[in-house]
């Protein structure tokens, strides 16, 4: 959470807005928006907020229903928590260090990292997962994108550990019980990913029971690209806040690109209930406007360093035996002008 003033009134703001967005949603979400248009100064906020603006336009969005279906349905402190480590520790206060750092270090920086961690393997090498993150917080990196490999439970601990990021993790409706949600009850800076499958209406009644901030995510294979609509449509009435789509090597290229242009299209059509992300060009786009040159990597299990731009991985790149900041000086350097 913030310990600086900025951070704190805006906080204290988000907190009103929630109460009013419960009394009179469509007005409160109009007037938040064009208030914060006129007090922000960063790059991804300004595009974010235009564009929000421009989709409030239109009185049958259903993000009008979207938006006030979150906050009545999920924790307060869930949704600001992971909001602000999000959208001013990340895109704020982690933007403008990450442009700092590349302007004099000539390297890109992720405002992302995914990591694929089993949660045996993080036991054994806690301490150099917390190094890594420790890392990135120094870079201006506060979103960790989690893909839990099994034993879920034991991964909570690096999201306890790290209150100032936002954890996203993803994972499978199996790995989602009520014992693990009561151990997780105090942590408030996750959301959980959940893997579209045969059990997920279920497991995310459970989470909407609950109060937790959840979407669902789907891999991105050819003969799903043309289901969209469909897929939409169950995640809307699952109340999915967003609907992630992932990139899958039975995908080809130009079918992702078909697909981006698709949820592009559905996004700004505003119309379901949940919002169509692609989780490679959607990630990719907001780099692109944080520090203008489109970065995003991942790791491992094993700690190998891989870039999400060309799917490649690089062996030789091992947060095991590199520093983070080498690791991107290697794989990531800036283009010549």
């Amino acid at each position: 959470m913030p310990n600086n003033m900025t951070g704190i009134l805006i906080e204290t703001t988000i907190k009103h807005t929630i109460a009013q967005i419960k009394e009179d949603p469509e007005r409160s979400m109009r007037n938040v928006v064009d208030m914060a248009l006129n007090f922000t100064n960063g790059r991804f906020q300004q595009h974010l907020l235009t564009v929000a603006q421009t989709m409030l336009e239109n009185p049958n969005s259903c993000y009008y229903k979207l938006i006030p279906d979150i906050v009545s349905n999920a924790e307060e402190k869930r949704i600001i928590n992971f909001g602000m480590n999000v959208g001013y520790n990340g895109c704020t206060i982690g933007a403008e260090k990450i442009r700092k750092i590349e302007a004099t270090e000539q390297y890109n920086i992720p405002w992302s990292i995914s990591l694929e961690i089993d949660g045996n393997e993080y036991i054994k090498h806690a301490t150099v997962y917390h190094s890594l993150i420790r890392q990135g917080i120094q870079l201006g990196i506060y979103t960790w994108n989690i893909h839990s490999l099994g034993k879920l439970h034991h991964l909570l601990e690096l999201a306890e550990a790290f209150p100032e990021c936002a954890f996203p993790i993803f994972c499978s409706a199996e790995e989602i019980t009520p014992s693990l949600l009561d151990d997780v009850n105090n942590i408030y800076n996750i959301m959980f990913i959940i893997n579209y499958s045969e059990n997920i209406d279920r497991v995310c009644a459970l989470l909407r029971t609950r109060n937790f901030l959840y979407s669902v995510s789907i891999s991105a294979q050819d003969k799903l690209c043309d289901n969209i609509e469909n897929i939409l449509s169950d995640a809307e009435n699952m109340h999915s806040v967003f609907t992630i789509f992932m990139a899958n090597a039975e995908c080809p290229p130009e079918k992702q690109s078909t697909l981006y242009h698709s949820i592009q299209q559905i996004r700004m059509e505003q119309k379901y209930r949940t919002i169509p992300f692609d989780m490679l060009h959607d990630t990719l786009f907001i780099d692109s406007i944080i520090s203008n040159e489109a970065c995003s990597i991942g790791f491992t299990q094993d700690g190998d360093c891989y870039s999400l731009n060309n799917m490649i991985t690089y062996h030789e790149q091992n947060f095991f035996n590199c520093n983070l900041s080498e690791i991107l000086k290697s794989v990531a350097p800036k283009k010549a002008d």
